[in-house]
């Protein structure tokens, strides 16, 4: 067992759980209505861009519009940070 550390064994079992997980979600997402569909990828959607306009971690194509929705939204530099109680 030379390739067969924990750590290999391990990262094997997770991508089948993965990949179970997917098939299960897409054969659960295929019997709901078009709309439903929809409406739950653009919330998932609308999330990670709120997540990247948050943490300004966001994809380089997506800069110019994360730019213009930061500044009426509050971002991980701007927050205060609060000295603890001594």
């Amino acid at each position: 067992m030379k390739h067969g550390t924990i750590e290999n064994v391990s990262s094997l079992g997770m991508v089948v759980v993965v990949i179970l997980l997917v098939f299960g979600v897409y054969k659960m997402l295929k019997s709901f209505h078009p709309t439903m569909v929809l409406f739950v990828v653009g919330i998932l959607c609308i999330g990670v861009f709120l997540y990247w306009v948050h943490n300004r971690n966001e994809p380089d194509y997506m800069t110019p519009a994360v730019e213009a929705v930061a500044q009426f939204l509050p971002t991980k530099e701007g927050l205060r940070e609060f000295e603890p109680p001594k």
